[in-house]
């Protein structure tokens, strides 16, 4: 029989809490379950208002994994939804996650979480966040990503941008600064332009362009997360990958001085000392006074 966990008056079943889900690790999912509800404070903020999509792994990094925008069969009730647009004028309903039994309901699911840039309260494809996705191809590494991310600080500090690091919990670095509201088309024809301006800038390090063939030692910066339909790793989710990897976010210290592969890779038990340390370092994406325009 399940054990059934009562989070802010909500019963929840919890299901096979001692399966190993993280192999290289053995992490168990009620060890992620005990991660998502002590970091449940730090990161609710970022998912509030948020319609999600989940990348599912119930068995682990290996099993079978599918991406859903739809809230899964026998979502309870109580669970809160927002309707979106999708294709040909049709909407669907997608999760948000306003608490802590709706995160630990998720949770129970297994799952990566994904957000979009924009708040359902705000209008659809309304962005508040700007992103750049910086994903590396083979032998680059996450060294060549922490040089264009640097680059790209700088560049938009230019234009009165602030921009945030956080590791991809993959091999890569995202990068996300508060944005006024603005539409998320005119959000995406900025990110490429800049990520277009980075390319010429760094011609032997940054792509912006996905072509296979171009790939190999560079770092592509994909923009393309900005567009409305898209969603990007939410700041602390766990990843499915072989251990229990995290978005985790980072200084620009860190940035600067990552000189080694792997130098920037955290788990689950890496982030309670990180928040003692550092607290939240994308709480200025909360902050509407910390917000810039887009350039005219």
């Amino acid at each position: 029989m399940s054990p059934i966990a009562e989070v802010e008056g909500r019963r929840i079943a919890l299901r096979n809490l001692d399966k190993i889900i993280h192999p290289a690790t053995g992490t168990t999912k009620g060890e992620l379950l005990h991660y998502l509800a002590s970091t449940g404070a730090v990161l609710l903020p970022h998912l509030r208002g948020r319609p999600l999509a989940f990348l599912r792994y119930p068995d682990g990094p290996d099993g079978e994994k599918f991406f859903t925008k739809n809230p899964p069969p026998g979502t309870p009730a109580w669970v809160k939804t927002a309707e979106v647009p999708r294709h040909e004028g049709e909407t669907a309903r997608q999760v948000l996650i306003e608490d802590l039994a709706t995160l630990m309901w998720a949770a129970n699911l297994v799952v990566e979480l994904h957000a979009p840039m924009w708040r359902a309260a705000d209008g659809y494809g309304v962005a508040d966040r700007l992103v750049f996705d910086l994903d590396p191809g083979e032998p680059a590494t996450v060294v060549e990503c922490c040089a264009v991310a640097v680059w790209l600080r700088q560049r938009l500090a230019e234009d009165g941008l602030r921009a945030l690091p956080k590791t991809s919990g993959s091999k890569g670095i995202h990068l996300l600064a508060p944005l006024r509201p603005t539409g998320s088309a005119a959000a995406t024809a900025y990110a490429k332009r800049i990520a277009l301006e980075a390319e010429r800038a760094l011609p032997s390090l940054a792509l912006h362009r996905m072509t296979r063939s171009l790939r190999p030692g560079k770092v592509f910066v994909d923009f393309s997360q900005n567009a409305a339909a898209k969603t990007t790793a939410a700041p602390y989710t766990p990843r499915a990958r072989p251990e229990p990897a995290v978005s985790t976010p980072v200084t620009w210290a860190e940035i600067e001085g990552c000189d080694r592969p792997g130098q920037l890779a955290f788990r689950i038990e890496d982030i309670p000392a990180r928040l003692a340390r550092h607290g939240d370092l994308l709480a200025p994406l909360l902050d509407s006074d910390a917000a810039a325009a887009l350039p005219a």
